[in-house]
């Protein structure tokens, strides 16, 4: 999902350092500052991760790497996940990298293959605590998931991957509330990588008046709950952040050497010397 091509062209200071994930604005999870000694040469690494979509940077201080500056100079370097294009409509892709790659990439949602799309609604229910299950992908009658609630109560859910400017008409909304009462299903909810319109919506409100209410899940709704649904199951995987660490990375710029002090955030040591990249000197240049 996230490699290292393209690192150095995109890698700035700010990028490196980011507080919020470039690509999905959450939070990052900055991780405690590790310590690393081979002879008279230190490493400190730091890796910043977005528990949404993954994305990663890692910061590193080199100490002793200079004969004629150690002690003295510490110099800087980073290195940051580069999102990997993916095959949407590839059933085979696995689904935690296509759901890091719509909390990445949030226009990629109108693009996904309609099964892959179905199986990621079916899990972000189920990471949000329901009981979910994926129906046959043909034959299902117009329901794609099932929530299986209390008391044998169950809720069907039907999804439509859309383009952007194809909106669900009433009758679609209709069609769906006959389906639900040929399962037996006691409420509905419709999720739709586009939207609604407002035909659909009061007809979804005169169900719920009479007591059968569908629930409306539009694009924008739906990637909320996916991005809740990322972070609650994010996991921390030991493997890929000592990759992390130990993967190429560039030259950022040099400052006043340091000892290192358990818990500090690296990102905050002042840089006395900074390194651009060609792309910003030609920024400043203009």
């Amino acid at each position: 999902m996230w490699d290292y091509s393209e690192a150095n062209r995109l890698l700035t200071l700010e990028s490196v350092t980011a507080a919020a994930c470039i690509f999905c604005r959450y939070e990052m999870l900055r991780l405690p500052a590790q310590k690393f000694e081979a002879g008279s040469k230190t490493l400190l690494a730091q890796i910043s991760i977005c528990r949404c979509c993954g994305w990663w940077s890692a910061y590193r201080v080199h100490q002793g790497e200079h004969a004629r500056t150690a002690g003295i100079a510490e110099g800087y370097s980073g290195t940051l996940g580069c999102l990997k294009e993916l095959d949407l409509n590839d059933v085979s892709v696995p689904l935690e990298a296509i759901r890091q790659h719509l909390a990445a990439k949030s226009d990629s949602i109108f693009n996904v293959h309609p099964r892959l799309f179905e199986d990621v609604v079916c899990g972000v229910f189920r990471d949000l605590g329901w009981q979910a299950r994926a129906t046959a992908y043909s034959g299902d009658d117009g329901i794609d998931v099932v929530l299986d609630g209390p008391e044998d109560c169950t809720i069907g859910v039907q999804v439509k991957r859309y383009r952007r400017e194809r909106r669900i008409e009433a009758e679609q909304i209709r069609s769906f509330a006959g389906a639900l009462l040929l399962k037996g299903h006691t409420k509905g909810v419709f999720v739709t990588t586009s939207d609604f319109r407002r035909g659909a919506r009061r007809a979804a409100s005169e169900y719920a008046a009479i007591g059968f209410p569908i629930e409306l899940v539009n694009a924008k709704q739906f990637l909320k709950a996916l991005g809740i649904a990322q972070i609650r199951t994010f996991q921390i995987d030991a493997d890929r952040l000592v990759r992390y660490i130990l993967g190429t990375c560039h030259h950022i710029g040099s400052g006043i050497h340091k000892e290192f002090v358990a818990g500090e955030d690296l990102t905050a040591r002042p840089i006395a010397i900074q390194a651009f990249t060609r792309d910003e000197l030609l920024s400043q240049a203009s």
